[in-house]
């Protein structure tokens, strides 16, 4: 089946051709084919049927007559269904691969798309198939109507295609076979600029120069006269290019085709993404795409950019370029040394290379127009090197390997390389190593991609040393890496050094540029905001600011993102931090270097001075002030205060590290300082937001403690053993807690440190309270109030008399524990410690359930819940529902109780909050117990007991063996009960607890 507008409109099938009649049936079924499988209106098709004549006023029945004609003409060779009725008029169905016109177009997108590709021989052809569908002047036959400019149109692209063609066989240099054919177009389409340029490159390429300009001639006299205006840009260029005889008028099969690609490497893996990128975008049509690959040395930008230059080697016929730019190097390439070689290459038969830049760069960029090229510059250092190398027109690609960003590039696409993915670095390792060997070692080869930081060059030197050495197992290699000071002398292997890499980069450096680097080498941060940089250089934030982000353009410092709090952070690379401490011992001496570590301490000291102003700490801090802090900046400081346990998230690990540097260069009093602060903020304190609860302040305790201990400093040791005992004492390790503070308190007394002594004292108290020690907590805090009475510290005094008024509540002194609870709340409230006031509100929930007002205890319940959830205080959360739903099992109010106990019991184990864990598992039996579930009731307080028996706080188990008691009786085992009973009075009178007064009654 073919319907066939190129020529007459006509319709075959099976070699039969249909008789379609006249001009008005034919005018009829054109219209409806060159809008087929769209629906045409019938006024339209009366305007295509009669043209600039008045249709009759029986127009739309003639038309209906013509449908019918048409369907029976149709119908007689086999082909239904054609024509389909619509309300508004009709619609031509036919299968596009029927339509010769749809069969020219798509063979004429498939030349257009091959010989963009520079596939020339593929686009002659599907252009001479396209041109031999053709039988004549389009719509041949038809009459005036709107019809007629449509048969314009596509008589016009046929001359288009046919100058698309004689360009795509003179690509294939086949000019000499094309004369008498381009001889006979231009006479025919005299004022086709395209058709006489080729017919002028063809009589040039076959040797009539003379008569090539004279066709230029002939042309410009009938532009001139018959229309008035100058031959176009695209003739005079290649008039010009006759004139001086330039070599790009030759054919590309005569011209150079240099294929420079070094090999691809062997062992390549991974970045599927980044070579997805790349090829996509350097084979895009009709364009001249730009692709910058920048990252660190060693990340394997040149072997990315081999891989991906082979794998679109086919759309560059034409030829690949390589060349090395020097630009790591003492002695870069210029770009007039380049392109006088490129320019050798590209054009073997120069006898003399142009004298100017501006010359060698025109001479370059008209060498290659109009052809498919791919240039790969390696190891370019700036933009001013790589501009000149740049192609003036589409058809050529440009791919650039930098450790430079190279942003000043327009329009280019950038390709950031950083480490492989473990996976990826493993395999990498595996195939340099050997696959056996890894598959037989997987996690020490983990290990060592992992210290090699997963940077290809590190990983490919480390898996060369095993692979030249057979006998080595991967723990031999991984022992020698795992020691920080030798990692960068053993990542060599041959010619190929990590350090060198890195040094290339570093010699590079503007002096500001390198001391920064040396000195954020020397902190070892994991990763760090600007201002940490900023005092480390002791400059302003903008400069230090400037300094870091040229670092980032040459791919020393990774940008890791916006913190929680709005900073952006930076890190180095493992190895290059390696390196760059490396240098700071090396150029910098020992005075200096403590200089650095404690402005940027001193930085940290200031911002929890600030977090501590805005929210007063709960706990006691034995210092009143701290000596060493150093001023930031507001700037850096708002948003710090404004979401302290955000930073304390993003800043854990630079804490940490930053006490463990100034504890190893005994630089004892920056250590203690640090610590001593951040042990009564949300470091300390509120320890549970982190995923460790303990462990980052034991570890900045302990390191700080061993250089207090190393240099003398027994103040700070006592003021770390306080820390530790307040440690011990949130981990429920009241023993250890009280021994810690014992040790503490006989050095602030030695030292007449009224206020170390002070803290020390109240700690003592909360660790005798939990474990059932009444009078001797009771001893210790008000000996801890009368020593801070006078030192003006309301907080630290809030905190004394909260203390205070919960061991009085728990030996039932009440008028006493309410004098207590209502000073703290006043001393909190007057200082605006929010997580004060929390507390003692929720203490006062306490004492007034104890009192049996349940309805007052419930209220001052739910406001402390509300003053922890504002907060995002979990634990403390956790706390006051239990105290909600203690309050609300008094009134008997068991099915709202029980959510909130469930809550609370969940959110403690996952903070490991034994003590809670253990009080929550008790109300849990209490409310089993009040709605008559006794074995339930008997397993939640037998749990209870075993933590309490683990944690040795006696009155808080007597008070569960008390339960239990009731719970026993309740199943009739009044012997185990009496029993039970029994010896938890024992304990409320061995301990002076309310208890035994209460149940002696």
């Amino acid at each position: 089946m073919e319907f066939r507008l190129l020529g007459q409109v006509e319709v075959w099938n099976g070699g039969k051709q249909a008789k379609l009649g006249g001009a008005k049936p034919r005018a009829l079924l054109a219209a409806l084919l060159l809008d087929h499988g769209k629906i045409v209106p019938v006024e339209r098709l009366m305007e295509a049927v009669w043209g600039e004549e008045d249709p009759p006023s029986t127009a739309r029945g003639v038309l209906q007559t013509y449908v019918a004609s048409l369907r029976r003409s149709l119908s007689g060779v086999g082909v239904t269904d054609v024509i389909v009725s619509h309300r508004v008029g009709y619609l031509a169905q036919v299968p596009p691969n029927a339509l010769d016109l749809w069969v020219f177009e798509r063979l004429t997108t498939e030349g257009r798309q091959a010989a963009r590709a520079g596939r020339h021989e593929e686009a002659r052809q599907s252009f001479r198939d396209a041109l031999a569908l053709w039988r004549g002047p389009a719509l041949g036959g038809i009459s005036d109507s709107f019809l007629r400019a449509e048969a314009m149109r596509l008589d016009e692209l046929k001359v288009t295609v046919i100058e698309e063609r004689v360009a795509a066989e003179l690509a294939l240099d086949q000019g000499a076979r094309l004369l008498d054919e381009l001889t006979e177009l231009v006479a025919v389409h005299p004022a086709r600029e395209r058709l006489r340029r080729d017919l002028m490159v063809a009589l040039y390429r076959a040797d009539r120069q003379a008569d090539a300009l004279a066709v230029y001639r002939e042309g410009r006299r009938v532009l001139v006269e018959e229309l008035g205006i100058e031959p176009g840009p695209e003739l005079r260029q290649a008039h010009e290019a006759i004139l001086r005889s330039d070599p790009s008028l030759l054919a590309p099969a005569r011209a150079a085709k240099p294929r420079q690609l070094p090999p691809p490497p062997a062992d390549f893996v991974g970045r599927e993404e980044e070579i997805a990128t790349l090829r996509a975008t350097l084979t895009l049509p009709e364009a001249m795409p730009i692709c910058v690959i920048s990252g660190a040395g060693g990340t394997g930008k040149s072997a990315l950019a081999l891989r991906v230059a082979h794998e679109v080697a086919e759309h560059f016929p034409d030829g690949q370029l390589h060349v090395e730019l020097r630009g790591t190097s003492d002695a870069p390439a210029g770009p007039e040394e380049v392109l006088g070689r490129l320019l050798r290459e590209l054009d073997p038969g120069t006898t003399r290379l142009p004298a100017t830049l501006e010359e060698r760069v025109g001479r370059y960029r008209t060498l290659l127009a109009g052809r498919r090229k791919l240039v790969f510059l390696d190891d370019a250092g700036t933009e001013a090197q790589v501009r000149p190398l740049l192609p003036g027109a589409p058809g050529c690609a440009v791919l650039v390997a930098s450790r430079n960003r190279l942003v000043g590039l327009a329009g280019a696409t950038y390709v950031e390389l950083g480490v492989l993915p473990p996976d990826a670095a493993i395999d990498l390792f595996a195939r340099v190593a050997g696959e056996s060997r890894v598959a037989a070692e997987h996690d020490a080869a983990a290990d060592l991609v992992k210290l090699c930081g997963r940077l290809p060059l590190a990983i490919r030197i480390a898996g060369a040393r095993l692979a030249s050495r057979r006998q080595w197992p991967l723990a031999r290699l991984l022992d020698r890496l795992a020691d920080q000071q030798r990692r960068l002398d053993e990542l060599t292997a041959g010619d190929q050094q990590v350090r060198a890499s890195i040094s290339l980069s570093y010699a590079l450096l503007p002096q500001p540029a390198r001391t920064t680097l040396r000195r954020l080498g020397l902190l070892n941060l994991p990763s760090f905001p600007a201002w940490v940089a900023a005092a480390a250089m002791d400059t302003g934030l903008d400069e230090a600011e400037q300094i870091l982000e040229h670092l980032v353009d040459v791919s020393l410092v990774d940008v890791e993102g916006v913190d929680l709090v709005g900073q952006l952070r930076y890190r180095l690379h493992d190895l290059i931090r390696l390196f760059a401490r490396e240098r700071a011992l090396a150029e910098d001496d020992a005075p200096a270097r403590d200089a650095v570590v404690a402005r940027v301490l001193g930085g940290w000291i200031w911002l929890v001075e600030r977090i501590n102003e805005s929210a007063p700490p709960y706990l006691i801090s034995v210092s009143a002030s701290y000596r060493l802090a150093r001023a930031v900046g507001d700037q850096v400081a708002r948003p710090v205060v404004a979401d302290p346990h955000a930073w304390f998230r993003c800043e854990q690990e630079a804490l940490i590290a930053g006490v463990e540097l100034a504890a190893a260069l005994d630089l004892d009093d920056l250590a203690v300082e640090l610590t001593a602060a951040l042990s009564c903020t949300a470091f300390g304190g509120h320890q549970y937001v982190f995923d460790d609860p303990f462990a980052s302040w034991h570890r900045t305790h302990e390191a700080a403690l061993a250089a207090a201990r190393r240099t003398g400093n027994a103040l700070g040791e006592a003021t770390l053993l306080a820390g530790l005992g307040q440690l011990h004492y949130e981990r429920d390790a009241f023993a250890e807690s009280r021994a810690c503070l014992s040790q503490a308190l006989s050095m602030f007394r030695e030292a007449k440190d009224s206020r170390g002594e002070g803290a020390a004292l109240a700690t003592l108290g909360a660790a005798c309270r939990e474990q059932g020690y009444l009078p001797e907590a009771l001893h210790f805090l008000d000996r801890a109030r009368e020593l801070l009475d006078g030192l003006g510290d309301a907080s630290a005094l809030g905190h004394v008399r909260r203390l205070a008024g919960t061991v009085r509540l728990e030996i039932g002194d009440y008028p006493g524990a309410w004098a207590d609870l209502d000073d703290a709340l006043s001393l909190f409230t007057a200082v605006g410690s929010r997580r004060g006031q929390g507390l003692t509100l929720r203490s006062m929930s306490l004492y007034h359930r104890a009192r049996g007002e349940f309805g007052r205890a419930e209220d001052l319940a739910r406001q402390a819940l509300a003053i922890f959830r504002a907060a995002d205080d979990r634990m403390m959360e956790a706390y006051c529902l239990r105290a909600l739903a203690k309050a609300l099992l008094r009134q008997g109010r068991f099915d709202e109780a029980r959510g909130p106990l469930e809550e609370t019991l969940t959110v403690l184990r996952i903070l490991h909050d034994s003590f809670g864990e253990a009080c929550t598992l008790r109300t849990q039996g209490e409310l089993h117990l009040a709605e008559g579930r006794l074995y339930q009731a008997k397993e939640c307080l037998e749990e209870s007991l075993r933590i309490w028996e683990r944690l040795r706080s006696v009155v808080f188990r007597a008070r569960t063996l008390r339960d239990l008691a009731r719970t026993h009786e309740a199943l009739g085992d009044v012997a185990t009960a009496e029993r039970t009973r029994a010896e938890a009075m024992e304990i409320f009178r061995l301990h002076g607890s309310r208890e035994y007064g209460e149940l002696s009654l």
